[in-house]
């Protein structure tokens, strides 16, 4: 009996674990979602606040981090930044580099 109960302690743990580590995990995958909308947003906003300015959309991710106060954690994401005219919204993609 004493042994049961022991036994079942334990597995109670171990899922208890499981439950955690799956629940940190989702968040943080959330996390990583909702860090690609906020960047992409912030990027598209920024080139347009270029183009209202200056009549013209931002030739590369640099120009905006030097002149609209953008910040980018390149350690943590890759940007797709491609402008077809100077005159047209840019195409902008967010990747996470190290993904999980």
């Amino acid at each position: 009996m004493k042994r049961d109960f022991k036994i079942i302690s334990v597995l109670i743990v171990i899922l208890l674990i499981v439950y955690m580590y799956i629940a940190v995990d989702n968040a943080h995958k959330r996390s990583d979602k909702e860090g690609y909308k906020i960047l992409s947003d912030a990027i598209i906003r920024s080139a347009v606040q270029c183009y209202a300015i200056e009549g013209f959309y931002p030739p590369n991710i640099e120009y905006l981090e030097n002149n609209y106060g953008l910040l980018v954690d390149h350690d943590k994401y890759f940007v797709s930044y491609s402008v077809f005219a100077s005159n047209i919204v840019p195409e902008v993609e967010v990747f996470l580099k190290n993904a999980r």
